[in-house]
């Protein structure tokens, strides 16, 4: 390894292993009372939501990592995927990938700590999962193909990482849609999300996959191949006004109005992926 592959590799590795030891820590804590209360308060309640709510927490990051092994093991360059120093180096720089990508989603109206934990909100912990899982996507699509070095990576997956965040900033201006999953704690919003994220992350990643030329062509083939993530935030948006809850309807069907529209969101991604084939 090159020095400068050293250095990134044991930047990355404090940086995962302290956000990650303290996204599990938390998790372990679930279910869990939060301590005794002081003299004259009333007991705090456990910190957990339903048992499919802890697993989306939990087990996102884990889906995450098995997802970016598969794509290194098979589809990164080949001096990536015949080496295990150079798969460990480029794992570890996904982990610690997703976990900036956790830490920024505050700015998009959602906290895995306040929300998820905390307050034990499904509908955040399954936008929450999904988000983990979306990015871990936009990173991976940056290690699909022959390249340089690391750094082709790092702008291959902030372009995608990016545009993701960009778009969900967008859709939540529009929709107000944090508020439907935090405030309103709307399960079906919080499905319908994870779906939308993970299907724009399989989209966005796969369009900065491919061989390297330079970084115009990548900028060029990303929005030759990503645009129709922007087709699915424009569909988001336009569901939400139907699909939030209303008065006559506080608590919107889970299956009508969130799994029904991630399963058409995914479906719709994998679809479009499958028609372009193999990256060159």
């Amino acid at each position: 390894m090159s020095g400068d592959e050293v250095v990134v590799l044991l930047i990355s590795g404090m940086l995962s292993a302290v956000a990650w030891g303290m996204w599990f820590t938390a998790v372990a804590r679930l279910g869990r009372p939060r301590g005794s209360p002081r003299e004259g308060q009333p007991a705090r309640a456990p910190l957990a939501g339903s048992p499919l709510a802890r697993a989306s927490v939990a087990g996102a990051p884990l889906v995450a990592a098995l997802l970016l092994l598969a794509v290194l093991r098979t589809v990164a360059a080949h001096d990536v995927r015949d080496s295990t120093l150079y798969t460990t180096f480029y794992m570890v720089l996904g982990a610690a990938w997703v976990a900036v990508g956790a830490w920024l989603l505050p700015a998009v109206g959602l906290s895995a700590r306040d929300d998820a934990l905390e307050r034990g909100n499904p509908a955040a912990a399954y936008a929450i999962g999904g988000a983990i899982v979306a990015v871990a996507l936009c990173y991976a699509g940056g290690n699909i193909g022959d390249g340089p070095g690391w750094w082709v990576v790092v702008f291959s997956a902030a372009l995608s990482t990016g545009a993701l965040f960009l778009l969900w900033l967008g859709l939540d201006a529009v929709t107000g849609l944090a508020d439907t999953v935090t405030i309103d704690r709307d399960r079906a919003a919080g499905i319908r999300l994870a779906g939308l994220l993970m299907a724009s992350g399989a989209v966005l990643g796969r369009a900065v996959a491919g061989d390297w030329v330079s970084t115009a062509a990548t900028a060029r083939d990303f929005v030759l191949f990503g645009w129709p993530a922007l087709l699915f935030f424009v569909a988001a948006a336009a569901l939400e006004r139907s699909a939030r809850p209303t008065a006559a309807r506080p608590a919107p069907d889970v299956v009508t109005y969130g799994a029904l529209p991630a399963l058409v969101f995914i479906a719709a991604a994998f679809a479009y992926i499958a028609s372009l084939g193999a990256a060159a």
